[in-house]
């Protein structure tokens, strides 16, 4: 009986064990990496507002931020600490910032709202 108990004891601790790393997974790929790729998006948007200011203008893409273009996409994408990040130019005052979360899903940056939201 005690070697039951003991047995039994020692799957629940497993199982919490478990448990607690899914949850920590779960955290980590949905609200906990979100919120990493905004942190590091914040020196590619710093360096477009510097842009900005100082040329009057938003920038054409990614390269006129000394950021080394993708192959396939040119300017429009670049990587930081294995993000992708999306540049859009809508005028010479505003710009989107975005990068992926899901299949369809992406978290945007809007330079007029200077806020974060999923599209």
């Amino acid at each position: 009986m005690a070697k039951i108990k003991t047995i039994l004891i020692s799957l629940t601790s497993f199982f919490v064990f478990i448990a607690s790393i899914l949850a920590f997974y779960v955290w980590w790929c949905t609200d906990g990496s979100i919120r990493h790729a905004e942190k590091t998006a914040i020196p590619i948007i710093e360096k477009i507002e510097n842009y900005k200011e100082i040329n009057g203008k938003t920038p054409d893409s990614f390269v006129d931020l000394g950021f080394a273009p993708d192959d396939f996409w040119g300017g429009m994408r670049t990587e930081r600490k294995g993000i992708a990040y999306w540049y859009e130019k809508i005028s010479d005052t505003h710009y989107l910032i975005y990068f992926d979360i899901s299949l369809g899903e992406a978290m945007y940056y809007h330079s007029y709202t200077k806020e974060w939201n999923i599209k």
